[in-house]
This record gives C-alpha cells, structure tokens and sequence, in this order.
C-alpha cells in the first residue's frame, strides 16, 4: 500500500507535467476533463494511506487489493483515450516528449504492484498496447519506432516474469510448502559478502538486458535504411543472442549458484558485460555514415541510460562499475569531441568524466554500505526470530517448571516409596530380598523375648533349574522362578515371611512358637507343590526342591549364623536327596571333611590317580564278548580309604572338577583298550555327563584322544543318561550328531529312571539303549510286561538294548526268553582292574558264555563270571 500512495503520486506529478507541455505547446483546451482526471488519484491514494495508517478490522486485505486495482485500471483506461485524441494532432517533436514522459508514467501506474508482477504486468500492457498499436499504425515513419518499441517492451517484460519471476516464485513456493526447511542465519565473512554480491550482479541484471533489448529494437527500426537494413536485422540478431546467452548464464547462476567458483562466475559476468558494450560500439562503427545528427544523439543518450541503467544493477562490484561506465561514456564522449572546438568539448567530457566516475564511486560504496546495512538487518531479524523463539521456549520451560515444581513433592513421595521397595523386594519375583529377609530376622531375634519360644528359617534351593535355565533359555528360566516364588507365597500365611536369597535359592521366617516336627512337615508340603509342573512353551517341566532349617535359638543366635546352619541344611538334604533337612551341630564337621574330600579329589585327577575298572559285554545270541563299560574308581591315598563312585561322581559334578576328571578318564580308558586288545572289534563305552557336554572343546577332545592312541571311532561308546534331555537340547543333538558321524557310538544309560519322553529318543543320534538293573530286579516280582515294553520300544526306534544288572542264572533266563541283544551283570563278571584286564581277556576271548536256557539248577561260578 505504500507502494500505492508513491506510484500514484509519481504519476499524477508526471501527468501533470506532460499536459503542461501539451497544453504550452498547442494550447490544448480541455482541462475540465482533466482536472476530473488528476482528481482520481485522490482516490488511490487516500484508500492506500487509510489501509497503511490503520487496517480497518472489517477490511478484507484481498479485498482493498482488488479494490485498488480497479481504481487504477479505470484511471489508465481514462489516460488512454486521452493519449489516444492528443497524440494524432501532435507535432513530431512535442509528440516525442510527450511519449517519453508517458512512459515515465506508465512504470509509474504499475509501481505499486511491483511485487505482483502478473497485475503490474497487465497495468504495463493496457498503459503500452493500445497506444503503441497507435503509434505503429498512425502512418508516420517517424513514430513507427516509437510504437513496436513499446509492443517489444511488453513482450520483453512479459518474458522477464514467465522466465525469471516465475522460477523464483516457484522456488519461494517450494520452501515455504518444505516444512523441513530452515531460516540461515546470514553470513557475514568476507567470502559470504563476494558471494552476495555476485548473487545481486545476475539477481538484478536480467531486467537491463531487457530494456537493452528494447533499446537495440529502437535504434534499428530508426536507423532503418534500405541499403543496410539487412545487416541493420543481422546485427540486431546478433545483439538478441549475446543477450540470451547472458540471461541464460544469469538463470543457471541463481540455479546452481555453487556450480562455478566465485571468480569464474564474476570472470563470465564481466565477459557479458564487455560482449554487451562491444555491441553497442559495433552498431557506431557498422552504421555511422548512416547516423545523423538526430541518430548519433539517439545512440549517445541510448548509451547514456544504458550506463545509468546498469550502474544501478553493477554497483556492488567497483571493477565491473567502472569498467562498464567508461566504455559508456567513451562512444558520447567521440561523438562530442568530432565537434570543431576540440579543445572545450575535451575539457568539457574531462569534467563531464571525472564527475560522472565520482558519482559512480559514490553509487559504489552507497550500495556496499547499503548492502552491509541489509545484511546486519537480516543478521538481526535472525537473531531477533531466534530470541523470540528462545522467549517462547523459556516461557514455556517456566510454565513446565512451575507445573513439574507444583507436582514435585508428590513425585518425590512417590519415588522415595519406589526406591524403597526397590531396595527391599526382588524385581523378578516381587518378592523381598536379601536385605530385606536379614531385617526382618533381625527384627524377629529382638522382638524374642522368652529363651523357650522357637522361631524357624527355611532356605529353600531348587533341583536341577540350572539345566531348565542353560537348556531352555533364562527367559525360561525367569518364568520358573516368578511361577515358583507365586507358589511359596501363597505357602506364607499368618507370620511366615518369605523372600529371594539368591539365584534360585528362596527363603523363608515363621516367627511363630513352632517345633522340629511342624517344621518338617511344612517344609514337606511346599516341596510336593513345588514339584508340580510349570507349563511353558516347550512344554511342562518339573522341578524339585531341597530345604534346609534352622531354628532359633537351638541354632543360632544371629542372623548370619541361622542363615549359614540352614545353608549347610540344605546341602545335606540336597547330597543325600532327602528333599528336608533340619540342622544338626555335628553337621560342621562333615562340612569340613567334604571341603577336604573336594581338594583330595582336585588332586587325585591332577595327577591321574582315578583308576579305572572294565566290567564286559555280552552277546545274548553267541556269548562272545563284545566290549567293556568303563567304571572310574578312586582310592584316597590320604585316609587310606576307597571312595564310591557315589560319593565323588556327584562332588566333581558340583565342584566343577568333573570336564577335567572327564577329560583324564577317556584317555586312560582307550590307552588301556589299546594296549590290551589292539587288533579286536571289542568296544569300550564311557560315561560322560551333561557338564562335559556343554564344554565348547568337548569334541575336539575325543578326536584328539582317539587319534593319540591310535583307536578307530567305532570302537568308542559314549554312555549319556537321560538327564542331557533336561539341558540345551539343540546344542546337545548337534554336539551328538557330530560324534556319530565320526564313528562314535552313542547310548543311553540307566533308561527308565528319570524323566526322557520317545520324541527325545527318537529325534536323538542314538544307538543303544540300556535298560537299567532295576527292571531286572522287577523280573522277580512280575515285570515281564514293563521290560518287554521297552525292549519293543527300543526295537521300534532300530536301537539295539543292553541288559545291566543280571546277577543269576534266573534273572539270565528271564532276560533271555524276553529279548535284548546284549547282557552285563556280576553273572558273567565283576568289575576288573585295568592291571588284570589282559589276564581276563586271556581266560575269556576264545571261550564264549554259554547262553542257553536252564529249567534245572545248574553251578555257577560267581567268582570267575564264567559258566560251566
């Protein structure tokens, strides 16, 4: 609206001074009609100062827009009719001045929409055409010029807004419609400057070019000659191609603007320039003889503006100004200096020069200081946008602080009571922890105060979750424990507290008056429920517990010595499998006695001190002998005293000893073998456990040991009982089929006796099942139907089955009339030591037993396993 109360101004001011002359020169005498006209512009002009002064609320800005638009185009259709009767009966001179100051009028009445283009554009045309269609056609050929010039200048200006106005607009679109676009903050270093510059230079030239180009239009149109009107349009084409090579260079640069460095983007720009004025020196030198007087004042003055034109555009770059200015000024400056005082027009253009190079100076740093000016601006308003929105942010940070402050107290209480259940109950199972147990006993021993009165403290450790766990996952493994703690809870009524130790080790405090007997039978019940199954998604899985009681102050005092005597407790009852145990005082030795039992047994296998004893195979259909199973015996050289495989078995499996122990009997077991039979098929079968399994190197250990005594694969059985299917069974199978595909055997020991299902033994690598001696104990008491049950099992799944546990001639008929392929027991021979193994084989490799049935009592030699 500003731009309205200006543009409207500038062109009442011009109007009035092209009637003036209009008027001085031929007395024209209608000024009532335009008086009526210079009046309009009251009307724009008051509507833009009341808008801009204060927006009325009920005003629409599209609206006043519009609005004024209209008023403008009602008082350009007005001017042009007046141009439309004035200019026929003009002279050719007045007619001249009056179309330059029309012009100047024109750009006035399209000022104020300057930056919509698309309305200022119109307002240019419906100003231009109709009086430029009028000048082209009046008939004069002095006027002609005049007219097509004006149709050019529209069409210059229409293609200045369809080819750059547009891209920009575009783009200006593009951004605002990019919500991840962001406002830069302007830079300010000297290189950020340069490129600023040569960012204005092409910005601002391409609407020179265009009235260049116009320009060039008028001076060929006058200087029109029949002779040389064909070179006059060649040059002219020649012109119209620099200049579009120029507008093209100025549009890739505001594309691209990092595609060249700097200095090539000003070294073309300046090309450009020096292309453009070597043109216009071209048009002197092609066409002088032609020029006269009028024609070398045209081009003088068309240099003229052009210089003023440009310096408006080049003043940002002093080398460009100058450079541009002078070769101006040079061709005006040769035409005056072809005058007959030579001496006056050259210090007359020396004057003229030296004023006209200040004044370019001073447009030079006027636009440097004024561009500096802009950018400070624009570095303000950033930092301005980037303070209110700090001011935004703070404000709202304020209000979240006064909220969060107003809530705080609240917060606190809430997390204070969280820290505190944090820092007393388990995260897994909800359930109190070790620090919160050991209170709650301190609490119960201060509170004691009658010496008769009994309190108990239960710990609680689960059978087996560490095989759940590593074989099933600790995902698993976590729903057992929350399943498990669920079930204890419920146990604890009344004063029975209840809380995690540790792992998987649960304990518990009754505070109440109990006994020995109510302890146990406590402890009973929540054992049997606890050894209910919990269903997961592999299937269900049982477990069982051990608990182990203390009881104050029978023993104990403190909490640490209750907690200590319930943990040897429950070692007892874990060790001797009794699932309860109440501490007894003398239970401290033999706590020590196994600590020494345990490093006794560390270095009997460090210095291979386990010996091993065979006890044979033998064929149900032949009585050949077919291998031996390897028994580990231990004789503790310290207390001169042999120790059960019983005892020490579990104790290096719970020590941790038993990879090692592992390692060292396998060795000795096939150096044995080899020595003794070397060039048989007898096979030897080892027993190997879970935890040996689980050892990353276990199967390098075999081939190694195989391959160190030279022994085929084949010959080799390994004997696993069914408690690898409670571990990683994936794992387990791969590690299995690796070994049966090197040759190994593979067998299952004591079948029957813990909790394997058909689908383990039919997915597993397996070749022999062993029946365990239990069931050959149940021969004697009718269990015909559960063996033969299992021999047909085992013949289903093509495993071949091993008989253990044949002491006699009765259980040897039973299992014979039952089935099975092969047959071990105190029958045919007790274990034998690897030092006699030789003379045993001796005896027995050539004379099979005999393996037919007796229905009369028959002698037997015990002592030697063979029959007679």
């Amino acid at each position: 609206m500003k731009r309205s109360i200006a543009g409207g101004l500038i062109a009442l001011a011009f109007s009035i001074a092209s009637l003036s002359m209009v008027a001085v020169r031929t007395a024209w005498p209608h000024w009532d009609v335009v008086a009526v006209l210079l009046t309009g512009y009251i009307i724009p002009v008051s509507m833009a100062y009341k808008y801009v002064r204060k927006r009325p609320g009920d005003v629409c800005p599209a609206s006043a827009f519009r609005a004024l638009v209209r008023v403008f185009c009602v008082l350009i259709i007005f001017w042009v009719a007046v141009g439309m009767i004035i200019l026929p009966g003009l002279d050719a001179d007045t007619r001249l001045i009056a179309v330059s100051l029309f012009v100047v009028t024109v750009y006035a009445h399209s000022l104020p929409f300057a930056v919509f283009p698309k309305v200022g554009i119109g307002l240019m045309a419906l100003n231009l055409l109709p009086l430029a269609l009028q000048l082209t056609f009046l008939g004069e050929t002095s006027v002609i010029a005049f007219g097509l010039s004006g149709i050019v200048l529209i069409a210059c200006e229409v293609g200045l807004f369809s080819w750059t106005y547009l891209t920009d607009i575009n783009r200006l679109r593009k951004r605002r419609t990019d919500t991840r676009a962001e406002v830069n903050e302007p830079d300010m270093s000297q290189i950020g400057f340069r490129r600023r510059l040569i960012y204005i230079l092409h910005a601002g030239a391409t609407p020179a070019v265009m009235l260049q180009i116009t320009a060039s239009f008028f001076m060929v149109l006058t200087l029109r000659v029949p002779e040389y009107e064909g070179l006059l349009w060649s040059w002219f084409l020649a012109y119209l191609s620099v200049q579009t090579l120029r507008t093209a260079g100025f549009l890739l640069h505001l594309e691209n603007p990092e595609r060249f460095r700097l200095r090539t983007w000003r070294t073309l720009f300046g090309i450009g320039v020096v292309a453009n004025q070597l043109g216009w020196y071209a048009l002197l030198v092609l066409f002088y003889e032609i020029m006269t007087g009028f024609s070398l004042g045209v081009v003088s003055g068309t240099l003229i503006v052009i210089a003023v034109i440009s310096t408006m555009g080049l003043s940002g770059d002093r080398l460009l100004l100058y450079l541009n200015s002078v070769m101006c000024v040079v061709p005006p400056a040769i035409i005056l200096f072809s005058g007959e005082d030579l001496w006056s027009s050259i210090s007359l253009g020396m004057l003229g020069s030296i004023s006209f190079l200040l004044i370019v100076e001073n447009i030079h740093q006027s636009t440097v200081y004024s561009m500096k000016g802009r950018l400070l601006q624009k570095l303000s308003e950033f930092r301005s946008k980037e303070m209110e929105v700090l001011n935004v942010e703070l404000t709202n940070a304020r209000e979240s602080l006064t909220e969060v402050n107003a809530n705080l107290e609240q917060q606190i209480e809430e997390r204070t009571h969280e820290l505190n259940y944090q820092a007393t109950h388990d995260m897994l199972t909800g359930l109190g922890n070790r620090y919160y147990f050991s209170r709650k006993v301190s609490e119960a021993l201060k509170e004691q105060t009658d010496e008769q009165s009994t309190f108990a403290v239960y710990l609680l450790d689960l059978d087996r979750f560490k095989e759940v766990n590593d074989g099933l996952g600790h995902l698993a493994g976590d729903h057992v424990l929350r399943a498990i703690a669920e079930r204890i809870a419920d146990a604890c009524v009344d004063e029975v507290i209840c809380a995690r130790w540790g792992g998987d080790e649960f304990v518990i405090l009754e505070r109440r008056d109990v006994s020995e007997i109510e302890v146990k039978e406590f402890a009973t019940q929540l054992v049997s429920e606890l050894r209910k199954p919990i269903e997961l998604d592999s299937g269900p899985v049982s477990l069982g517990a051990s608990v182990g009681i203390a009881l104050c102050p029978d023993h104990g005092t403190s909490a640490e010595q209750l907690l200590e005597h319930a943990d040897i407790a429950v070692y007892r009852a874990k060790s001797r499998k009794t699932g309860v145990s109440v501490y007894d005082d003398k239970w401290g030795y033999e706590a020590s006695e196994r600590l020494q039992l345990v490093q006794s047994l560390g270095y009997a296998i460090e210095h291979n001190d386990i010996e091993i004893a065979f006890q044979p195979f033998v064929s149900v259909d032949d009585g050949r002998l077919t291998g031996f199973e390897a028994l580990a015996r231990w004789h503790d050289n310290v207390r001169n005293v042999a120790i059960s495989p019983g005892t020490f078995i579990p104790l290096a499996e719970e020590s941790g000893l038993m990879p090692a122990m592992g390692r060292m009997i396998l060795r000795k077991v096939c150096e044995t073998l080899m020595k003794e039979a070397p060039d048989t098929d007898l096979r030897v079968a080892v027993n190997i456990s879970v935890m040996q399994l689980r050892q990353h190197d276990f199967v390098d250990d075999v081939v190694s040991t195989l391959a160190a005594v030279n022994m085929p694969a084949n010959r080799l059985e390994l004997e696993l009982t069914e408690s690898v299917f409670a571990g990683d069974v994936l794992q387990i199978r791969q590690i299995l089929s690796t070994l049966r595909n090197l040759g190994v055997r593979i067998s299952i020991d004591d079948f029957g006796t813990g909790y394997s299902s058909i689908s383990y033994l039919r997915d597993f690598p397996l070749d022999t099942l062993k029946i365990d001696q239990s069931f050959v104990a149940g021969l004697r008491n009718g269990g015909e139907g559960l063996f033969s049950s299992i021999v047909s099992l085992a013949h289903g799944l093509k495993l071949s089955v091993i008989v253990e546990g044949v002491e006699n001639r009765h259980d040897l008929d039973k299992v014979l009339s039952l089935g099975g392929e092969e047959i071990q027991g105190y029958f045919f021979a007790r274990p034998i030591e690897s030092g006699k193994l030789g003379d045993w084989l001796d005896k027995h490799s050539t004379r099979p037993f005999s393996m037919k049935r007796r229905h009369l009592s028959v002698a037997i030699d015990n002592k030697t396993g063979h029959s007679g």
